[in-house]
């Protein structure tokens, strides 16, 4: 008898318990004619597109037509730091040491959308 309520159970309410649907999409690069995403859709893999149409707003509102809602927008900085550094300086006039080093910033917006 307890297994054949352990059945009825778990065929009635487990299949109502869902999951959410959530899809990540950077914003890797925006320039005039296009916009470089990466779209993270719980899959194995993350996807990279280039969008002809570099508007964010559009982008959007094609996730909510495909019925997505915007749950929050973050804004991130990616720090990149290239070159080398040297253990000894043998140049007088530099200081602290560093020869070789470049240093850039990206600034990413990230877009979340929950599927309803």
């Amino acid at each position: 008898m307890k297994i054949i309520l352990f059945v009825f159970f778990f065929f009635v309410f487990i299949p109502k318990v869902h999951s959410q649907e959530w899809v990540i999409v950077d914003i890797v690069n925006q320039n005039s004619k296009e916009l470089s995403v990466m779209i993270d859709d719980g899959g194995e893999k993350i996807n990279r597109k280039k969008i002809k149409n570099p508007s964010i707003v559009n982008l959007i509102n094609e996730y909510q037509n495909n019925g997505f809602t915007l749950e929050k927008v973050t804004s991130g900085i990616e720090l990149d730091i290239n070159g080398n550094i040297p253990l000894s300086s043998n140049n007088r006039g530099n200081n602290f040491g560093f020869s070789n080093l470049t240093f850039s910033n990206n600034n990413r917006i990230m877009l979340w959308f929950k599927k309803e």
